[in-house]
């Protein structure tokens, strides 16, 4: 099977200007052309993935290039006005054997959105413009049959699924890749077995796992870790260790995921010194991770680099992302536990437009930190924050510090 391969250098500065040529041409207008150029010069301090396909991976975030998922991505940003969303995390399922510590669906509603409902607005979502598809669960392979009626909806887009490989089979394997999905991750969070099955609790999660992604990238699709270290772990070595396990196992991506007070971690708290030395690691390391002299190491995707001032800060609240949950409730992340409407009570519409107007501009500040304290303060045992509890509570938000690559292009004006 053909892998893919990372480009660096002189290949890669021609790539950007080959892209460039092709955007000039799509676009031709210059005002387009200035903004789509700015807005992807970012993504030039990351390797370049080559896929098997033939087509090219900028950013982990953005659709392959040249599909039209990529463009359409593109004019979300540099021609629609105002500015849509290119990407969704759906959950289709809380449905999960495994049980981890940090969970951030812990205290969700179990009750699944029926799925005609799910796939009604899998639909509006898509012919919407949101292009770049994380579909996750709990555990999808336990609810294959909801998995499928979402990917049969979103072919030809850019699909990533987040799975354990639970329940996972050749068949399950297969049929993702018919169906057109991108990539599939599966979360790693030790290099040592026993360590990552404790924090599962469940046995034989590490090589299941591993085994899994070995089948998927036999299919043909990217594959790659979701990895949460805590800051200790970070501070340690972590990050080089699962770089090297990634390596060593053929992967294309490692996500790496800084710990979060929210789900089953709501209310924790962080020795602030110690968060901050791994943020700054966290930060040097995807530098070094993505640069020519580590062309053939995975391409690491720390959260914590990608949505720092310097490149698109947070990008919760429909910016560039939001969170659809297993019940339906409308998120502005994974990581923030309040909802702007459930899918049952109100239309889609209704859902975002709230939830654009708590989050109208683009800002450096992570909305997942600056505001876990006072959510945890009126939090319940169910979580997200029903809308009402939400209304009031990001009534008082004030806007943070705008994010630089927006402000320059001019896209929120």
């Amino acid at each position: 099977m053909k892998k893919s391969r990372n480009i660096t250098g002189l290949g890669k500065l021609l790539f950007y200007a080959r892209m460039s040529l092709a955007c000039a041409w799509r676009y031709k207008s210059p005002s387009a052309l200035l903004k789509a150029s700015r807005f992807t010069s970012i993504f030039f301090r990351h390797k370049l993935v080559k896929m098997a396909s033939g087509e090219y991976k900028l950013d982990f975030y953005m659709p392959r290039y040249p599909s039209e998922a990529f463009f359409t991505a593109l004019e979300d940003k540099v021609i629609c006005r105002p500015p849509r969303p290119v990407s969704v995390v759906l959950s289709i399922s809380k449905a999960c054997a495994y049980k981890c510590p940090h969970c951030y669906q812990r205290k969700d509603d179990p009750n699944e959105l029926p799925l005609e409902i799910l796939i009604e607005n899998v639909r509006k979502m898509r012919d919407f413009g949101i292009v770049a598809w994380a579909i996750e669960g709990g555990e999808p392979m336990l609810r294959f049959e909801r998995l499928e009626a979402v990917l049969r909806e979103v072919q030809g887009l850019e699909v990533w699924v987040n799975s354990t490989g639970h329940a996972a089979t050749p068949e399950k394997i297969r049929r993702m890749r018919e169906l057109g999905v991108t990539g599939v991750m599966s979360s790693i969070h030790s290099v040592d077995p026993g360590e990552h099955d404790a924090f599962t609790g469940m046995p034989g999660s590490w090589k299941r796992a591993l085994d899994f992604l070995r089948d998927c990238q036999d299919e043909g699709v990217l594959v790659g870790f979701n990895t949460v270290l805590t800051d200790r772990e970070v501070v340690d070595g972590g990050i080089d260790r699962i770089m090297d396990l990634a390596a060593e196992r053929g992967c294309d991506y490692i996500q790496l995921i800084h710990p979060k007070a929210c789900g089953a971690w709501m209310g924790k708290t962080f020795d602030a010194s110690l968060h901050r030395e791994a943020i700054a690691l966290a930060k040097a390391a995807q530098v070094r991770y993505n640069s020519s002299g580590s062309r053939h190491a995975p391409v690491l995707t720390a959260q914590v680099y990608e949505e720092s001032p310097e490149m698109l800060g947070c990008c919760c609240g429909g910016i560039d992302r939001f969170y659809v949950g297993a019940s339906g409730e409308v998120q502005p992340c994974e990581f923030v536990n309040i909802s702007f409407g459930n899918l049952r009570d109100v239309p889609f519409e209704t859902a975002y437009a709230r939830m654009r107007k708590a989050f109208a501009v683009p800002c450096e500040e992570w909305t997942c930190q600056t505001r876990a304290a006072e959510i945890a303060a009126v939090a319940g045992d169910r979580l997200p924050l029903p809308w009402k509890e939400t209304e009031r509570l990001v009534a008082a938000w004030q806007p943070g510090t705008p994010t630089k690559v927006y402000t320059d292009v001019g896209i929120y004006r």
